[in-house]
């Protein structure tokens, strides 16, 4: 059989094989097939799922209205509507606490 070499950096599977690192974007494609199953092996699936795990997405949403409610508390301290940011940060403290359900986030 044939050694496989990246046509951009002239990589071949071998050095993949001995060094675990790819040279170039380009290697992706050359050895494609035989990075399927290393990749099925350390990530558990061989595709690009993003850097959001699938898993838990009400964590997203805690997250995302954290950071919406952060940045409104932080405006009411800047305009000195200090009743609001008050409010603001108790909301913020429940939330971080499990003690109020999730507030409605704008998509």
């Amino acid at each position: 059989m044939s050694e496989s070499f990246c046509s951009q950096c002239g990589m071949s599977l071998s050095d993949f094989n001995d060094t675990g690192r790819l040279g170039c974007a380009g290697c992706y494609t050359a050895f494609r097939q035989e990075l399927i199953p290393v990749f099925k092996h350390v990530h558990g699936y061989a595709h690009h799922t993003g850097k959001i795990p699938v898993a838990d997405p009400q964590q997203l949403e805690i997250r995302t209205a954290l950071i919406s409610l952060r940045r409104e508390l932080k405006q009411a301290v800047a305009q000195e509507a200090f009743e609001q940011a008050a409010s603001l940060r108790d909301r913020i403290y429940d939330i971080e606490h499990q003690k109020e359900p999730l507030p409605a986030v704008p998509r």
